[in-house]
């Protein structure tokens, strides 16, 4: 079903590596393609989209889709804060960050306790002025989720290391595994 392939793409994305990547790009589009309303499959097709790019993918190319599939998935459920969170995200990559902040705004309104939307919103929070504020989120979010995924970490380490939090950021480095 197409949920059935939402999940396995989403097991993918949350420990990425190339491969897993360019498999969860493939799952997600296969779920939209037996249901194209899926809008969870839009928001994290966004995502993977976003993560491709750490794995050589070009930006310009990707990023464009990606910033498509998370309006997608908003025009489709403009409640899901996820979307928004994703919406966010892509706009502040691509230095729109007066839309990007407005659409962070929302994903909070929406749903201010998840642990996955303040990660995000940290490490883009000394762009917006608010570098404290990330290094505040960044803890929020370890009370959370103490076993925050790995792809947070930059997020989070980003924040306190912007607050000035230094050793916090250093401890963040630390947890991550070498490769």
């Amino acid at each position: 079903s197409a949920y059935e392939k939402y999940l396995l793409g989403r097991d993918r994305i949350l420990n990425p590596s190339k491969e897993r990547i360019a498999e969860a790009i493939s799952l997600f589009k296969s779920a939209l393609e037996v249901d194209p309303m899926l809008a969870r499959a839009w928001v994290d097709l966004a995502w993977a989209y976003s993560q491709s790019t750490s794995y050589g993918a070009d930006y310009a190319t990707v990023i464009p889709l990606a910033t498509q599939a998370a309006q997608r998935a908003i025009d489709i459920d403009p409640m899901d804060a996820g979307a928004h969170a994703a919406l966010g995200q892509m706009l502040a990559l691509n230095g729109d960050f007066a839309r990007a902040k407005a659409e962070f705004d929302e994903a909070f309104r929406l749903n201010p306790g998840s642990a996955d939307i303040l990660a995000i919103y940290a490490g883009w929070a000394s762009t917006f002025g608010e570098s404290e504020r990330g290094a505040e989120l960044a803890d929020q979010v370890i009370r959370i989720n103490p076993n925050y995924p790995i792809a947070q970490s930059g997020s989070l380490y980003f924040a306190y290391f912007m607050g000035g939090r230094f050793d916090d950021a250093l401890r963040i480095l630390d947890k991550q595994p070498r490769e």
